[in-house]
């Protein structure tokens, strides 16, 4: 594991979509063929979905930096977060939770009670934000995927 001495957050530019592309394509193939198989994983990728995504949130993702390197992302949509994405070598590194932390921040200021949805069978994310003070909320099944999502929320402590 790299040791995250420096992180840099910031918004995102459009010369981040092919980083955060790459990233997500290696975190994706190694983090979700168990989740919702591997085939689904790949028709995603081949789909162009993941670069479009960036080119289209742009405006509302943030990126982790260390060392000039692209190493996550997150993106927002009304009081959600939409996007929590970092490279496999830095899990559990202190990425993930310097881009929640500041996601956190960013829509609490606009907003009560915001929301995320992640895979149900992702016990690795699920533990995270439970962690970080989120509560399951319901579960359901994606309408256009059939795969099993939960939803979960975190009030505001003013």
């Amino acid at each position: 594991m790299k040791n995250n001495r420096i992180i840099l957050l910031r918004p995102a530019t459009l010369d981040d979509v092919e980083p955060l592309t790459a990233l997500s394509y290696r975190t994706i193939r190694v983090k979700y063929p168990d989740v919702i198989g591997a085939i689904m994983v790949e028709g995603y990728i081949a789909s162009g979905a993941v670069p479009q995504y960036y080119t289209d949130r742009n405006a509302f993702t943030r990126v982790a930096v260390a060392d000039g390197e692209v190493i996550g992302a997150c993106a927002l949509r009304g009081n959600t977060v939409d996007l929590m994405m970092v490279t496999i070598d830095r899990h559990r590194s202190g990425v993930g939770s310097a881009l929640l932390s500041e996601a956190e921040t960013m829509l609490f200021a606009d907003h009560e009670v915001i929301s995320l949805e992640s895979f149900r069978d992702n016990r690795q994310a699920i533990d995270f934000y439970t962690k970080h003070g989120w509560v399951m909320q319901e579960s359901f099944t994606d309408p256009d995927y059939g795969i099993a999502m939960v939803r979960m929320t975190k009030q505001r402590n003013d």
